[in-house]
């Protein structure tokens, strides 16, 4: 029988999101749930993935974020994933490589009104992957995976996670995606989508003709995550 694959969850002890590492353990993994210094890893234990998971927010549009409150939540959620990353990544680049998973909130991208810092939050830490990812290609994988917390999606999630940590998932780096019980979904990311060039310099009615002309694919902004889908 070949050997489990070693995964860290960060910690959540309570909340929707607790459920999740005892779902990827019974998917077959071996599971350690980390405090958020991750000073309880035991020596010489070389991770295969780390998964990290979202906190809970409360719902406020941006112009009303406290900024204590936006403090605490960036350290609570976007600090914690670069403190336990940078550490997996350490051990990881020491053994035969590994996978880092972020777990964002499927509510927060692509992003709903006024979702606050849950979506500002999730848009970082997709950024903080893609950083990870194109830094440490060839060694360490980096992913973010958008998911709703709950019963059949944990499952769907526990699946994802065990085929990107394994040796199935090794090409698969640096991409966003959202996962429910029957649907996967692959997100485009901010690469260049059409190029225009103008001989003489841009001038603002010049660019406002070309952004006219590129007008069919610019997606449009909406008060819900499920019209940006």
């Amino acid at each position: 029988m070949s050997q489990k694959l070693r995964i860290l969850v960060s910690a959540a002890p309570t909340g929707p999101w607790s459920v999740l590492a005892g779902r990827i353990e019974a998917a077959g993994a071996e599971v350690l749930r980390l405090a958020p210094d991750a000073s309880d890893i035991p020596a010489g234990w070389v991770p295969d993935a780390l998964v990290t998971l979202p906190v809970s927010h409360v719902p406020a549009r941006f112009d009303q974020l406290d900024l204590d409150a936006w403090e605490a939540a960036a350290d609570a959620e976007l600090n914690t994933r670069f403190r336990l990353g940078q550490l997996a990544a350490r051990r990881m680049n020491e053994g035969a490589g590994g996978a880092i998973i972020h777990i964002v909130a499927a509510d927060s991208l692509p992003g709903a009104a006024e979702a606050g810092a849950s979506a500002i939050l999730s848009y970082a830490s997709a950024g903080m992957s893609r950083g990870i990812a194109l830094d440490l290609k060839g060694k360490v994988r980096s992913n973010t995976l958008a998911l709703d917390p709950g019963g059949a999606a944990f499952d769907a999630a526990a699946a994802m996670i065990l085929f990107l940590a394994g040796d199935a998932g090794k090409a698969v780096t640096g991409q966003i995606a959202a996962i429910g019980p029957t649907e996967l979904q692959l997100f485009a990311q901010s690469r260049p989508l059409r190029v225009a060039h103008c001989d003489g310099g841009w001038d603002e009615a010049g660019l406002a003709a070309q952004i006219a002309r590129w007008a069919p694919y610019i997606p449009r902004l909406s008060g819900t995550a499920e019209a940006l889908k």
